[in-house]
């Protein structure tokens, strides 16, 4: 039954999502047309240009849309008359919980991996149209003092660079996201507690902004008295300094509050509501 529940909860996502993944691909294809066009000529220019900025803005669009849908979802899914069903079912309220938080997890963060690519995709055409814009002036007007700037504006990491950098920016991004779905699952799960169930749309947001503010307040404490860094060696254009550092404290307390809003939020559920 477990294995069934996190099959249901992974299709059920899975497809709630398949609009908007199809879409951020479908505008990511039509920006990697712009990149195989190795030419893009002055009539062109403006259309690639505001593409571009439309995939950068689109990709930022994407993480609110995806983290609105989650939420909406999930409380339809436990806390409205759907919810009936999902805790009739024969599993525990943690076994429950947890398909429906690695579920959260997962997709929100299939929506972050997307999202990086386009702003890649839009970044390498931006870098590469003002290298061409500069190139027309210098044959146009004989500008050639500015070209120099304008290749400087336009330098930008190699691939390479540019996934080792992201690889390292979605680990660090893991475990925001592992606290940031837990903080979302507890503040939907307290709202329908009494004396807040009357009016839980009022009560969401409210202890969302004070669950969120408070465990930034504690992580923020304990990183800055305990300071457990390690130096990882990079190369390439994204770091000056060539490493990056990584502070473990601020790891180890996110995963710990987690575990801890884990436990609270299946508390509530097995003691403070009930749908059957």
């Amino acid at each position: 039954m477990l294995v069934k529940l996190f099959k249901h909860e992974f299709i059920q996502t899975g497809r709630m999502f398949m609009w908007l993944f199809g879409i951020g691909l479908v505008a990511g294809g039509i920006g990697m047309l712009f990149t195989l066009n190795q030419e893009i000529g002055a009539g062109q220019f403006v259309a690639a240009f505001l593409w571009n900025i439309l995939l950068i803005i689109g990709a930022s669009v994407m993480q609110i849309l995806g983290l609105v849908m989650l939420m909406v979802s999930t409380n339809r899914s436990l806390f409205t008359e759907r919810g009936y069903l999902t805790f009739a079912l024969p599993v525990s309220s943690t076994q429950m919980l947890f398909a429906k938080f690695a579920a959260n997890v997962f997709f929100m963060l299939l929506n972050i991996s997307l999202a990086a690519l386009l702003s890649y995709v839009a970044s390498t055409n931006l870098s590469r149209l003002v290298t061409n814009l500069g190139d027309n002036l210098v044959n146009q007007f004989g500008m050639e003092e500015m070209q120099d700037q304008f290749a400087e504006l336009a330098e930008f990491p190699s691939a390479g660079e540019f996934m080792t950098f992201g690889a390292y920016l979605l680990g660090v991004i893991l475990f925001f996201l592992i606290l940031a779905m837990m903080v979302v699952l507890f503040a939907l799960t307290i709202s329908h507690v009494r004396p807040f169930q009357s009016t839980p749309g009022l009560w969401i947001p409210v202890f969302l902004a004070g669950t969120i503010t408070v465990c930034a307040l504690i992580t923020s404490q304990l990183s800055r008295l305990m300071r457990l860094n390690v130096v990882l060696n990079f190369g390439g254009a994204l770091m000056a300094d060539n490493n990056l550092s990584l502070n473990i404290t601020t790891g180890i307390v996110m995963l710990g509050l987690s575990a801890g809003l884990f436990f609270a939020t299946d508390w509530m559920l097995r003691k403070k509501i009930s749908l059957k």
